[in-house]
């Protein structure tokens, strides 16, 4: 019986409601009285679990006088039941699908603070896969904002993780940002500025004039303002694919920058 009881609990029933179903088929036509009983318990909690199984088409109810006795469904009945239950639930797939469809297809959007933001952002770079390609598209303005938001031991930080990684940046930066870092930067970090794994290129502001920053990295873009000093992450797969495309366009319209920083 323990395996009977254990199958009729997976049909949403509880192991009170699965006993009295087996002590019905075994009893036959009983009233609550009986049942009270034969399962040790009292009228209430009988009448509460009786309840349950007449919703769910398991027991059926029928008079004699005023008196309410109380029939199982026979196992082949049961049966079918289940059967409908599994085809009624097989006719939902498709629509279940489609719910978990788009809930995959929907792009996971964050904003966060700059400096925080940039911080976390780095994290994730330098623990990708070694050799792993992250994509820059950056100009004057986002570089002079992202270089106020790390301390000179975390630039040093990043640096070590993006050689140590092999991470290979590929970048277009405007020409008139290109000079930014270098002037920022301790000697330390300009060394292991240099030492990172580069496929640099550029173009003039004028025919790029961007102000702001965007990475690409795995399945995620990030976006930094720097006017308001905020940072935007978004995860999607075929979003982030169509800015890949689009950062290929541009790196193949740029100037290659053969003498590095």
């Amino acid at each position: 019986m323990g395996k009977i009881t254990d199958l009729l609990q997976h049909f949403s029933l509880s192991p009170q409601e699965a006993d009295l179903y087996i002590l019905l088929l075994r009893q036959g036509s009983s009233n609550v009285s009986q049942l009270a009983h034969l399962q040790k318990r009292n009228r209430a909690a009988v009448y509460f679990h009786l309840d349950h199984l007449l919703e769910r088409g398991l027991v059926k109810e029928t008079r004699v006088g005023r008196r309410a006795y109380y029939v199982a469904l026979p196992p082949k009945e049961l049966a079918t039941l289940i059967e409908g239950w599994v085809i009624d639930f097989k006719s939902l797939i498709p629509e279940l699908e489609s719910l978990q469809r788009a809930e995959q297809d929907k792009p996971l959007i964050e904003v966060i603070e700059s400096s925080a933001g940039m911080k976390r952002i780095y994290d994730e770079i330098t623990v990708q896969p070694i050799g792993s390609p992250f994509l820059v598209l950056e100009g004057k303005i986002s570089v002079r904002g992202e270089l106020n938001l790390l301390s000179t031991k975390e630039w040093e930080m990043f640096f070590k993780r993006m050689v140590e990684r092999k991470i290979l940046t590929r970048a277009v930066f405007t020409q008139e940002s290109m000079q930014l870092p270098t002037k920022v930067f301790s000697e330390e970090n300009k060394k292991l500025f240099r030492q990172r794994l580069w496929d640099l290129r550029s173009l003039p502001e004028l025919t790029m004039p961007l102000e702001h920053l965007m990475m690409l990295y795995g399945n995620k873009a990030a976006f930094f303002i720097p006017e308001s000093k905020l940072l935007f992450t978004l995860e999607h797969p075929g979003i982030v694919g169509i800015l890949r495309a689009l950062f290929e366009t541009i790196h193949a319209l740029a100037l290659p920058v053969k003498s590095g920083w």
